[in-house]
């Protein structure tokens, strides 16, 4: 079975503000790329995996910029 991680993912708020945000459900990281290339979303990798409760956010993963084209 593959190991499930936690990801999140980088969007702009209300003001226009960058900011990360958690993604709800963990996910494989070829289901995460996937994921991203279908929402067109820049996605990072939090390298704790699913199953740990305690998170860091200071140590992140690979970061992806995923585009699809039209």
């Amino acid at each position: 079975m593959e190991t499930l991680y936690k990801w999140r993912m980088q969007e702009k708020d209300k003001f226009g503000r960058m900011r990360w945000r958690l993604v709800r459900s963990p996910m494989t990281e070829e289901t995460a790329r996937f994921w991203a290339a279908n929402n067109n979303k820049i996605i990072q990798r939090v390298d704790v995996p699913a199953g740990k409760l305690q998170m860091s956010h200071s140590s992140a993963g690979a970061t992806a910029r995923v585009s699809v084209k039209s």
